[in-house]
């Protein structure tokens, strides 16, 4: 795995992830409420990390492809998380209660899914480029 090319990878879903938090914040919640907008949010960036992982596994990573997929995966998720909470917390300005309350899932925050796509779509798109 080169962790070069998952940063990269990794770092253009941010982006496009920051847009997309941005474009629901400011057009869809006068439209579809604040809860519509997390819904939108949260699929249409679970789509991009799908995408993103067929492409990263067809062309950049090398085999074995369930071992690198693993290994994008987990490099991911770990580095949303510390963006999460070190770039929310100390840029963003955001307090940790709010940092942490999208994890409970259970009061409706779909966070979780979107870290848990960033295992399960490296591991489908290996599947996929394997098959």
């Amino acid at each position: 795995m080169s962790f070069k090319a998952a940063f990269a990878f990794w770092f253009v879903m941010v982006l496009l992830a920051i847009g997309n938090g941005f474009f629901a914040e400011k057009v869809l919640v006068r439209h579809m409420g604040d809860y519509g907008s997390h819904l939108y949010k949260t699929i249409l960036i679970i789509a991009v990390i799908f995408i993103g992982s067929y492409v990263y596994m067809a062309w950049f990573a090398g085999p074995p492809l369930v071992s690198t997929a693993l290994k994008t995966g987990f490099f991911w998720l770990s580095c949303s998380v510390v963006f999460e909470f070190l770039f929310g917390h100390y840029v963003f300005g955001f307090p940790w209660e709010r940092l942490f309350a999208d994890y409970r899932i259970w009061e409706g925050r779909l966070w979780s899914l979107v870290l848990a796509s960033e295992i399960a779509g490296p591991l489908l798109a290996a599947w996929i480029v394997k098959s």
